[in-house]
């Protein structure tokens, strides 16, 4: 039989893979793990201190899963691994993280820290020399980890995969010889999505509006913490009993946070108005490192607040296809810059902006010198620069 300690960080790991983010508490967890609620204080002290152990817990399992994983690969040192193989084999390696680890993978997303992103590292750095990309090894391990926080994000497993495996391609046929790739099922995917995206809490005009664009920028600044009704009253400049009577519940409150984001990062951009401005390909990295090394890019924190809480939760669906698959001019925009002018395919900006997530994680987490995060951030992007 199990201690209780164990049962409760498997339950709080079961919780992270399956529950939607705002149902998980503690008396959620002591029922999960039929314990009781004194348990958590008296093994760990608190739910921050159970968090760590979980985290720890599923850090050691995703090590023993990165081990066999590499050693099922090593084979492929002794051969020529064609950019086919290359494809198969990272974007097989993301869906079996995503679909068949998805409590350690939901526990890398919930409760993150430096051995996690020294792990990851490690793991990708030697699965990149495996496949015949060692001299890749920044970038893909930052497009692993950000195309791999979308894989969790599931609307239509076919289809995901697909999506999944034509970004993988854009981005090797890119590396290895310079050329754009096809876009073909992202366009499907994204016209199937949108059509299955329905918003259930239309903002409409005047004070609703207004605390909806309140509700999204707490969401993006400060997280869920920060999606309180007295909070959104004060950013929105109303009372906290109209923010109750125009929106009801907290959860409604969260959704219309949520759906307000979406729409805002997704669709706000002006194409036009980005395709005027431009910068030589050296400027659009400097301005690029500084966004995301600083942590003051916006649209990173709201994708990632964003896929934390809809990765879970049936109602959440139509939301993962759209977010999956959306969108995004400024990354278009800064692509075509970086690259001296060419534009690339949707599947290839898809492949960017998952290695500017990895790189922002990477910055948050890692606990690295400035220094050495801005040479890795360098090299992860240099494959996209063009040629002074």
């Amino acid at each position: 039989m199990k201690s209780t300690e164990l049962r409760l960080i498997d339950a709080l790991l079961d919780m992270w893979a399956g529950m939607p983010i705002d149902q998980i508490s503690a008396r959620a967890l002591v029922h999960e793990a039929h314990s009781a609620q004194a348990a958590i204080h008296y093994h760990f002290g608190d739910m921050e201190r159970l968090y760590a152990a979980a985290s720890a817990a599923a850090l050691t399992q995703a090590e023993g899963w990165m081990a066999e994983r590499l050693a099922a690969l090593a084979p492929l040192a002794q051969v020529a691994v064609t950019p086919a193989l290359q494809c198969a084999v990272i974007s097989a390696t993301i869906a079996d993280w995503a679909v068949f680890q998805r409590p350690l993978a939901m526990a890398a997303r919930h409760a993150p820290g430096p051995q996690w992103e020294r792990s990851h590292r490690a793991f990708w750095t030697r699965l990149a020399a495996l496949i015949g990309l060692g001299d890749h090894a920044d970038t893909l391990a930052c497009y692993a980890h950000g195309e791999g926080a979308r894989h969790l994000l599931v609307w239509n497993p076919v289809l995901d995969r697909a999506l999944l495996e034509e970004t993988t391609a854009a981005l090797v046929t890119w590396l290895a010889a310079r050329r754009f790739g096809d876009e073909g099922v992202r366009m499907v995917h994204r016209t199937l999505a949108r059509a299955d995206y329905r918003e259930p809490l239309h903002p409409g005009a005047g004070e609703r509006a207004g605390i909806a664009e309140a509700a999204a920028h707490l969401l993006a600044a400060q997280g869920h913490a920060g999606v309180t009704f007295r909070a959104v009253a004060a950013r929105a400049g109303v009372t906290l009993g109209k923010v109750v009577h125009l929106v009801g519940t907290k959860s409604q409150l969260l959704a219309l946070a949520l759906h307000r984001l979406y729409e805002r990062e997704a669709l706000g951009g002006d194409p036009e108005q980005f395709q005027a401005q431009r910068f030589a390909p050296q400027a659009m990295l400097a301005m690029v490192l500084e966004a995301v090394l600083a942590g003051s890019q916006p649209v990173l924190a709201a994708y990632h607040e964003i896929e934390r809480a809809i990765y879970n939760g049936a109602d959440h669906a139509p939301l993962r296809g759209v977010v999956r698959a959306m969108e995004d001019p400024s990354g278009t925009w800064a692509l075509t810059q970086l690259m001296g002018g060419q534009v690339p395919t949707a599947s290839l900006v898809a492949a960017f902006s998952a290695i500017l997530r990895g790189i922002g994680h990477r910055a948050v987490h890692a606990a690295d010198p400035p220094e050495a995060l801005r040479a890795a951030a360098q090299a992860a992007l240099r494959p996209f620069l063009a040629p002074a």
